[in-house]
């Protein structure tokens, strides 16, 4: 860092900080009472409002004599986007256009590697059958289809909203100011950069995408290296607190929701300081991409003030972004987005849940996390064990499996749903598309010692904190 006694911010780098910064703060971590005993936060209510009254409200006419509907049209945007996706991509290894071939960021979109190919002609497919309602039962039941669909939803308005909006807490100089602040606890705690707590923030009251989109973009830009962007990614990046009460809302157990909460927490916490001393996370390399190199600077320099240098930080930050540079940034990321997540949500979640739903696959699977959780006196564990690994699919499967369920085991393996943080059609895919060295394998890996060492910590906090 540049001597803090020396550098004299202007007025105007003050005010980006201060008002920017205030608004990305106010926009993804400012809770607002919803009326109904619940809450939600700004950025939640533009969404909310951009499904009901924009999304989801386009007329059309449904049949030859003339009937009327609406379509969503967050379906339309993800099936132009899957379909044009795979066109460009067709395109890019047989023709190769200059727009394609000239063009980097382009580039890197559409010449993919064979697996993603085969994705993204598996979610052309899946997501024509599921928008036409024809083809196999199994793909486009209420069950597997709908349950995708309405995840992609959610994800196209959340990535629509959220790209531009993310710059007010990464770009003004909010990471550099905590950051430096609390650099020391988060370093010793978890062995990472302190500005990592902005990405938590970002998912406790945003959601995990928000918080993945954060850490793939400081990776990608030289503040996070390797080892410290995975660690974020696997361990900070949870559900929303709006979530986590849909889920507990879901499940049927709304009364207990602040054990709920605060046991979801505490056990996250603990995981955060265990797993990155543990191997695969220990190993990855402190290597920053070559093309940016280390971007970080959050020590204090002798003889200057935390606080002082914090400030200054934020203001140096404040003072770098122009707006061609963020639009350019915001395109790249849609681009990103809607060429290929998308996709991979498609196809890998469609797939996922019909394994879960038609098969007994994850039943095999869990059976040695029901033996724990026999061994451990849960009430009808071996019925439920599957819900300890479909989460690996999607999030919310283990909440919609959970009926009929005793209200211990309901509580239990629903707070374990949320601390395994790690979900294949959503922030699975984000992580696999990143430039993180983390692959399918490792954040299986990952999964299940997330899944064994936290079940017990479940199911002892639970005891001692909660009853039923």
């Amino acid at each position: 860092m540049e001597n803090s006694d020396n550098f004299k911010p202007s007025g105007g780098q003050v005010a980006k900080f201060v008002l920017l910064s205030l608004l990305g703060i106010f926009l993804f971590l400012g809770p607002i009472p919803d009326g109904e005993g619940a809450f939600n936060i700004p950025m939640g209510i533009i969404i909310d409002w951009l499904n009901a009254n924009i999304f989801s409200a386009v007329p059309i006419v449904t049949d030859t004599m003339g009937g009327a509907g609406t379509l969503d049209l967050r379906d339309l945007i993800a099936l132009i986007a899957i379909t044009l996706s795979l066109i460009l991509t067709i395109l890019a290894w047989t023709v190769k256009p200059g727009f394609i071939e000239n063009n980097p960021k382009v580039k890197e979109c559409f010449r993919v590697a064979p697996v993603y190919f085969i994705t993204k002609v598996v979610a052309a497919v899946f997501i024509w059958m599921i928008f036409l309602q024809v083809g196999p039962p199994q793909i486009i039941a209420s069950f597997t289809g709908d349950v995708i669909i309405t995840l992609v939803r959610a994800l196209v308005t959340i990535f629509i909203v959220l790209i531009p909006l993310m710059t007010l807490v990464t770009d003004f100089g909010l990471m550099e100011f905590i950051g430096t602040l609390i650099r020391k606890a988060v370093r010793v705690l978890f062995t990472i950069p302190g500005r990592a707590s902005v990405d938590l923030m970002a998912s406790w009251f945003g959601s995990s995408v928000a918080s993945l989109l954060i850490t793939r973009g400081q990776h990608e830009r030289g503040f996070y290296n390797d080892r410290e962007a995975s660690v974020v990614a696997v361990n900070f990046s949870f559900v929303s607190l709006p979530f986590i009460f849909i889920v507990v809302s879901t499940i049927g157990i709304r009364e207990f929701f602040f054990p709920f909460l605060g046991i979801t927490y505490l056990i996250c916490f603990i995981l955060g300081i265990v797993m990155p001393r543990l191997p695969p996370l220990r190993g990855i390399r402190n290597d920053y991409l070559p093309e940016v190199g280390k971007q970080i600077q959050e020590e204090v320099p002798e003889g200057v003030s935390t606080v002082r240098c914090a400030l200054d930080s934020a203001y140096r930050a404040a003072s770098k972004p122009t707006v061609g540079g963020i639009a350019k940034r915001a395109l790249n990321n849609w681009m990103d987005i809607f060429a290929n997540l998308l996709g991979c949500v498609m196809a890998w979640g469609t797939i996922g849940v019909m394994l879960a739903e038609l098969t007994p696959v994850f039943t095999w699977i869990g059976m040695p996390f029901g033996l724990l959780l026999q061994l451990l006196q849960v009430p009808e564990a071996a019925a439920f064990a599957h819900t300890a690994v479909v989460g690996f699919i999607d999030m919310f499967l283990p909440a919609l499996m959970l009926g009929g369920a005793p209200v211990e085991t309901q509580f239990i393996l629903g707070v374990l749903s949320i601390v395994q943080i790690i979900y294949l059609a959503e922030t699975g895919a984000l992580i696999i598309k990143s430039r993180m060295p983390l692959g399918v394998g490792k954040l299986a890996i990952i999964f299940v010692m997330r899944t064994v060492i936290a079940i017990p910590l479940v199911v002892l906090f639970t005891r001692l904190f909660v009853n039923f």
